[in-house]
């Protein structure tokens, strides 16, 4: 579940490895490699970003994080603050303001 509240994005940066770095032959285990046009709103890692490996939106189906198409997650990337310009690979700063709520 995503939590509820009032954030803002401090981290930003265009690809990222999630996962717990625990390798498996599992195909379902939580290991995702090149994460693109990621914004982190919450302490936790909890994220907007783009999600490669399914396209079923608006159900939950991660571990917190709000997963986007990926011309929407990099939309999001390029519009909200803090500013990143094309050769930031990370991004820190108090940014736009997140309100999550169900």
């Amino acid at each position: 579940t995503t939590p509820e509240g009032h954030f803002r994005i401090q981290v930003k940066v265009p690809s990222r490895h999630m996962g717990d770095g625990r390798l498996t032959s599992d195909p379902n285990a939580y290991e995702l490699s090149g994460v693109p046009w990621v914004s982190f709103f919450h302490g936790d890692g909890i994220a907007f970003h783009g999600a490669y490996w399914h396209d079923n939106f608006g159900r939950k189906m991660s571990h917190g994080c709000v997963n986007m198409r990926i011309p929407d997650a990099l939309w999001l990337y390029r519009w909200s603050d803090p500013p990143a310009q094309p050769w930031d690979w990370n991004v820190k700063g108090l940014g736009a303001r997140v309100h999550i709520f169900e």
